[in-house]
């Protein structure tokens, strides 16, 4: 049986940010340590950000360095479909072997999505304390 893991409370906001950020890096042919050097990190910074077990998240001054990296006009350009609803969500997940350019599965993990709950909550600590995190 797979297990199914849960995140803390987070921004849908936050999530969606992460989730069009890795669109462009794989858009562009970048990996996660391609971006990140472009960045000027350390080279596992993006791969924290995008994976929903570690608490790295990008915050609004890697938003303004990400622009440039991107060559993007604004900041509105991460967010092509507006801005998300102001709301924190659980997002529930489970652990799959990461695919390799030939197909086959390799010994590394990635996280898939299974369901997106909304919590109804002021700030992130009500949130975590309604999922017992």
């Amino acid at each position: 049986m797979i297990e199914i893991y849960q995140t803390k409370a987070i921004f849908r906001i936050e999530y969606e940010l992460i989730c069009n950020i890795k669109i462009l890096r794989e858009k562009n042919g970048w990996s996660q340590e391609v971006l990140s050097e472009k960045m000027g990190f350390a080279v596992k910074f993006v791969g924290k950000c995008e994976s929903l077990d570690q608490p790295e998240k990008y915050n609004l001054r890697h938003m303004g360095i990400l622009k440039n990296v991107f060559g993007l006009k604004s900041l509105d350009d991460f967010f092509p479909n507006g801005i998300p609803k102001d709301e924190q969500i659980v997002i529930h997940y489970k652990k799959v072997p990461k695919k390799k350019a030939d197909g086959t599965e390799s010994k590394l993990m990635e996280n898939l999505v299974v369901d997106i709950v909304v919590v109804d909550a002021e700030t992130k600590a009500e949130g975590n304390k309604q999922n017992g995190k």
